[in-house]
């Protein structure tokens, strides 16, 4: 039988909005939901899945945590739920489904909108957001130098401004 494995990062109501879409498109499959303990007793009680795997660490999703129980099966499809239209902030969990063997990743959005991603797509984005951060680190850089050695400065120039207005506060 075709497998499918749903990665839980949203909260169960959302997953009550995505999971008739994802059924509808993957019908005659076998649906497992991957979560954390804490979610493991309400997953359980989606008539439509038959497996709940425990993701059994306490942090959230990351590439670095394999999973063993999962990682024995192919899936022919892991369907990774986001909390918005673009999938912003939920890069861990894509990073996280690179380590699933499966067919396809499909992208399951708050409007229940499915797309697939492929794994180059999230390794460029694993790529631009490596960029940024070290252009966000750069700039920081070049903007704290000046501001660290002209603020104690034109503090001094200020408060000697203030002492020449004002003689009497001090």
């Amino acid at each position: 039988m075709k497998q499918i494995l749903i990665i839980r990062s949203v909260s169960f109501q959302q997953l009550d909005k995505n999971l008739p879409v994802i059924k509808e498109r993957y019908p005659n499959h076998k649906i497992s939901v991957l979560t954390h303990e804490h979610g493991a007793l309400l997953a359980r009680k989606y008539k439509d899945v038959e497996t709940v795997y425990i993701y059994p660490f306490r942090e959230g999703f990351s590439h670095k945590n394999k999973t063993d129980e999962i990682n024995s099966t192919i899936f022919d499809a892991v369907i990774i739920p986001v909390a918005n239209v673009s999938a912003a902030g939920f890069f861990n969990v894509l990073k996280f489904s690179l380590s699933i063997k499966t067919r396809q990743r499909m992208i399951c959005n708050i409007v229940s909108e499915m797309r697939a991603i492929t794994p180059a797509t999230i390794r460029f984005t694993c790529i631009r957001y490596g960029i940024i951060s070290a252009l966000s680190i750069a700039l920081t850089g070049i903007v704290a130098v000046p501001l660290v050695l002209l603020l104690p400065l034109r503090l001094f120039l200020l408060q000697k401004r203030s002492n020449r207005l004002h003689p009497s506060i001090q």
